[in-house]
């Protein structure tokens, strides 16, 4: 039989476990409506909906289920996020950070298979979003891990509906994330651990003109990997050239892979972006770029790629880009009633070192190996300097052995110009600054004839093709010499013009002086 004491030993602890129990109770009910008051108190332009609420205070587990969240748009009522979850569950709320440090401690985050529908607008600055997030955090956040599963983000434009991005399957986890509102610097108030996010059928509208599309995406702290990256005009060449106001070029580029190694992003302490990395790999990239030269003519000035790299409104360095097995064709249409004139560099190998605006006084140097029109080799070595104002460069070319006639279908249609023979071997250097360069050129050739042609590209104009070659020498030995040379002091630069017109004006320039002067060396 037992004792009375022990029955009153029993009594008290079954009171104790029940009042425990009745105050667990309670305690997870207020936290629940209190969490359900919150989310019904967000802000008059957010509606929050859920089928039920979860909380336990010994375990500091809190579950919303199901949640769906609608946000208007505070001028014009129009909806701009409609997001809905399976849930969103937080695991080890620390309440004691919460009560004496205000302060907001949780070991995770877990947001499930989020469905995100967001209209941009571009009206409102990024720097806006940015700031009324963090106007609307009081306290200090920490989390341990913040996970984001089998999320499906699609943000489209305010006023069009046009896709901007769309992330169909995403998946996302931060590790030490703290967000401190009242930090004295930008790059102190958001900080972070590691991160890594993978992505699938990637979409995203860069511009009005152009899609970026990638098949898998895995990037974390240090590293990159994108997986069938493509770079597409979303609309077919003719389509293109209807609504062209002016001159642009129509991309289709594939990139099997894009590899970027020992990476390093944020905000320096003076609050400026900046992008690091030891080395960038793009395999088997093929490019096709189109210009159709019959849209208006673009003659706004075009900086040389050192400019472009200086005033870069960030600081970029990447010690070493490598490009291999690639290949590029440029399409130049010049004639309504010609097919467009062609240029195909294939098994394309190159590297670029220092390429960026934060090397200082080093070079950016570009070395190019590639097959030209489908058999010629051809070496290129081209560096400047970032840092120099005033943009000096030097481009250096090597070409093998070339058959003048596989240029036609680009000197036809675009120049109606002819050439037969045979390039046996070409080297120049070019030296230069943004108006002006000189260029130096030495060659062997053979049975070189140039022809003219009348102005429906088809038959040749006996008069002028028999001028022009009365001054060019038929082959590069005559008198026994191995090389004609040809230079030209003061090539003047179409700054309306791309850089590659630069090099081909330079060229033209070489080649006449080597063929119809006295292909001589000259002395310095």
């Amino acid at each position: 039989m037992t004792k009375p004491k022990h029955k009153k030993t029993i009594i008290v602890i079954a009171i104790i476990v029940i009042v425990t129990v009745l105050l667990s109770f309670l305690a997870n009910s207020f936290i629940e409506q209190k969490i359900g008051e919150e989310l019904q108190n967000v802000s008059e332009s957010t509606k929050i909906e859920y089928t039920s609420i979860n909380a336990n205070i010994w375990t500091g587990h809190v579950e919303v289920q199901s949640p769906t969240i609608l946000v208007s748009g505070e001028t014009t009522n129009k909806t701009i996020l409609d997001a809905k979850l399976k849930s969103i569950e937080i695991n080890d709320v620390g309440y004691w950070d919460l009560l004496f440090n205000d302060k907001i401690t949780i070991e995770s985050l877990v947001i499930d298979e989020l469905v995100a529908k967001y209209k941009h607008n571009s009206v409102v600055k990024n720097e806006d979003y940015q700031s009324s997030f963090l106007d609307k955090i009081k306290q200090v956040i920490h989390a341990e891990k913040i996970a984001i599963n089998k999320a499906d983000v699609l943000i489209t434009n305010y006023e069009s509906d046009s896709i901007i991005l769309s992330i169909p399957n995403l998946n996302f986890e931060v590790l030490d994330l703290q967000i401190d509102p009242k930090a004295s610097t930008a790059n102190k108030k958001i900080t972070y651990n590691n991160f890594e996010l993978k992505a699938e059928n990637l979409k995203w509208a860069t511009n009005a003109y152009d899609d970026i599309l990638a098949d898998a995406i895995h990037i974390t702290n240090n590293k990159a990997t994108f997986k069938a990256f493509k770079l597409k005009t979303k609309y077919s060449k003719s389509e293109y050239s209807k609504i062209l106001t002016k001159e642009r070029d129509h991309f289709n580029l594939d990139i099997k892979e894009i590899l970027v190694s020992d990476m390093d992003f944020g905000l320096n302490s003076s609050e400026d972006f900046y992008f690091n990395s030891k080395k960038l790999n793009l395999t088997a990239p093929k490019a096709e770029i189109y210009r159709d030269k019959l849209v208006a003519d673009d003659l706004s000035y075009k900086p040389l790629y050192g400019t472009s790299l200086r005033d870069l409104n960030f600081n970029l360095g990447i010690n070493t880009v490598e490009i291999t097995d690639g290949s590029l064709s440029y399409l130049e249409k010049v004639n309504v009633d010609e097919e467009a004139g062609r240029l195909d560099f294939n098994n394309l190998n190159a590297t670029f070192t220092n390429l960026g605006n934060t090397f200082g006084n080093d070079d950016t140097a570009i070395e190019i190996q590639s097959t030209f029109m489908e058999d010629s080799p051809l070496n290129v070595n081209w560096s400047f300097k970032v840092a120099d104002t005033t943009d000096q460069f030097v481009f250096k070319a090597d070409l093998g052995f070339f058959n003048a006639a596989q240029m036609d279908q680009f000197t036809k249609p675009n120049l109606n110009v002819d050439l037969n023979g045979e390039l046996k071997q070409t080297y120049f250097t070019i030296s230069g600054n943004p108006q002006n360069s000189r260029i130096d050129l030495k060659m062997k050739y053979d049975d070189f004839e140039v022809s003219i042609l009348k102005k429906d590209g088809r038959e040749k104009n006996k008069f002028l093709s028999g001028l022009v070659n009365l001054f060019v020498s038929e082959d590069s030995e005559d008198d026994k010499k191995d090389y004609r040379y040809g230079q030209s002091e003061e090539v003047e630069r179409e700054t309306n013009k791309s850089v590659f017109n630069f090099t081909w004006l330079n060229i033209k320039a070489a080649l006449l002086s080597a063929m119809a002067g006295d292909g001589d060396k000259k002395k310095d």
